[in-house]
């Protein structure tokens, strides 16, 4: 709860500033206390601060005015509740509304998202096993499984990136443990990573690899790795459109020798989440080839190959251009701070897995 705290007085903070910038860094001051806060504690909430340091330091500031940043941390600081309280029902309301407030299309989300926060309450009104199914109902719309993504693509093309991130974290926790969210994970992981290597952009591109990697969570339940690699990547990608705009895949653009830190952000944080070998997505997916249902087995192991083709695929599509090429600035230190020390853990988790759990 001190963490939650800390979370919501740091949005009060930053939602009262005027200078964007300033709130920024506000932002991150606030999040790394947080993080530091968090680190006695459980996993999952810690995995949820250092997303929220990735979040804070990497949000644009023409998409994400102080208030808008506010309430991203106060969606941070909520998904942290989830992991203290059991009043998923209500916390899963709030965070919905919090994230309506930001929205563009309020309509279409809406259309989507108050049958989520219906069945979530319904399902904790029913017993066992009515219950686990709507409540697997209202999750796999936040999640985006297919076939209920429609809304997702246009919600991250139009949201804020920090607001999107922080609003997916607390997915897991809230996903039945049962044979058919396994089922309903496992095809969404892999519809969600074959619509991601067809894409032509970027943007687009990162939608369906979160509706994957959601899909994967649903299977498994909270995956702190590969919360963080999806936070990171989605803050990454926010960072490089902030610097070029729309970010098109058909022809390679970018300058490697000109942009590094953007690069290695990308790919390191694209790999994790697709699971690569040595970062400690490797070891959840592996951990899964165990589930006792053929299918999902099979699934799971497609997407994730799919996924680490995409990841590829973006990498060399947004940072393997001309060497002439006049690009944007790289990261900031500020930026480059919070993603070399997210990255480092990322790979002390990877390479010993006995010393960190992850």
């Amino acid at each position: 709860m001190a963490v939650v705290l800390v979370w919501l007085v740091t949005a009060a903070v930053v939602g009262a500033q005027v200078d964007a910038r300033t709130a920024r860094r506000k932002a991150v001051v606030g999040a790394s206390a947080a993080f530091l806060v968090s680190v006695p504690g459980g996993l999952v909430c810690t995995a949820f601060c250092l997303a929220g340091v990735l979040i804070a330091a990497l949000s644009p500031v023409a998409t994400h005015p102080p208030r808008v940043l506010a309430r991203a941390l106060v969606l941070v600081g909520l998904a942290c509740a989830f992991t203290v309280v059991r009043v998923d029902a209500v916390l899963w309301a709030v965070t919905a509304a919090v994230a309506w407030s930001t929205v563009r299309d309020g309509r279409l989300f809406a259309v989507y998202h108050v049958p989520s926060v219906l069945l979530v309450v319904a399902g904790s009104a029913f017993p066992v096993p009515a219950a686990d199914v709507l409540v697997l109902l209202g999750v796999a719309i936040r999640a985006a499984a297919v076939p209920v993504q429609s809304w997702f693509p246009r919600f991250v093309e139009r949201t804020p990136m920090g607001v999107v991130a922080a609003f997916l974290l607390p997915v897991g926790l809230v996903v039945p443990d049962t044979p058919l969210a396994a089922v309903v994970g496992a095809a969404a992981a892999v519809l969600g990573a074959v619509f991601a290597v067809v894409q032509v952009d970027g943007t687009r591109a990162l939608a369906f690899l979160l509706v994957s990697a959601n899909g994967v969570v649903l299977v498994d339940g909270a995956r702190p790795a590969a919360v963080v690699a999806a936070t990171g990547l989605a803050m990454t990608v926010a960072a490089l459109t902030a610097r070029r705009g729309a970010l098109s895949l058909t022809v390679p653009a970018g300058d490697l020798a000109r942009t590094p830190r953007l690069a290695v952000a990308y790919l390191g944080f694209g790999l994790a989440l697709a699971g690569f070998p040595l970062l400690p997505g490797f070891a959840d997916v592996h951990r899964l080839l165990d589930h006792p249902v053929p299918f999902v087995v099979a699934a799971l192991v497609v997407a994730v190959a799919v996924n680490g083709m995409t990841a590829l695929r973006g990498f060399l599509g947004l940072f393997a251009g001309q060497a002439a090429e006049t690009g944007e600035r790289d990261l900031t230190s500020l930026e480059h701070c919070a993603v070399a020390v997210t990255l480092s853990l990322l790979a002390v988790g990877g390479l010993v897995p006995g010393v960190t759990q992850w």
